[in-house]
């Protein structure tokens, strides 16, 4: 498992997105700062080339054809400028048809700082603070003639959050009602407890 920390960007971790997936499909970019992304990369970047090698040696002819494509890239901006970040994608189809025959759904964990399970009722907008967990997934694309790496959107934690459609910075905290959380399931303790906050000290391994 890898661990990405970030900016979401259109996150659908809590509802699938089935427009141009049948089965669903939830997914979720996180934007980094790229100095701050090299080790990430470099993992990625090892697993892809451990993979080509593979391929290579099953069949030496390919070494020629074949190319390598990353689940990151640059951002650019409107103007289409680098903004010195990237843009990592990952996916995770709803429903899995086994070799067997057999249909099984899955999604991923969503979890708050404290790791507290999150559900629906709280949208994850664009800019909040996250940590994505993701398993790789290295692929020969012999369509393409492309050796890569998926990004499975296994878990996320929202440390900061940006809540979509919600301009609660318009208002100040006031007594009274507080939203009972969603009750907590120890199959969230890939995560470590974080302050609520956007701050270089949220920093730490899952």
């Amino acid at each position: 498992m890898i661990i990405i920390k970030g900016k979401a960007q259109w996150a659908k971790v809590f509802d699938p997105d089935t427009r141009f997936v049948p089965e669903g499909e939830y997914s979720t970019q996180v934007i980094v700062p790229e100095a701050e992304a090299a080790a990430v990369c470099e993992q990625l970047d090892g697993i892809i080339q451990t993979k080509f090698q593979e391929a290579v040696k099953d069949n030496p002819k390919l070494k020629s054809v074949l190319s390598t494509a990353t689940p990151y890239s640059k951002e650019v901006d409107d103007n289409g400028d680098e903004t010195g970040n990237l843009v990592f994608k990952s996916k995770l189809k709803a429903r899995i048809k086994s070799k067997a025959g057999e249909t099984y759904t899955q999604k991923p964990s969503v979890v708050d700082a404290k790791k507290t399970p999150m559900d629906k009722s709280t949208a994850v907008g664009n800019g909040s603070t996250v940590k994505i967990a993701v398993e790789p997934f290295p692929y020969v694309m012999q369509s393409t003639k492309q050796v890569g790496v998926s990004l499975r959107l296994k878990a996320m934690q929202v440390i900061d959050l940006v809540e979509y459609g919600a301009p609660a910075s318009i208002f100040d905290e006031e007594d009274g009602y507080v939203a009972q959380a969603v009750a907590k399931d120890n199959s969230n303790d890939m995560f470590d407890d974080e302050p609520a906050t956007g701050n270089a000290d949220d920093e730490g391994d899952f």
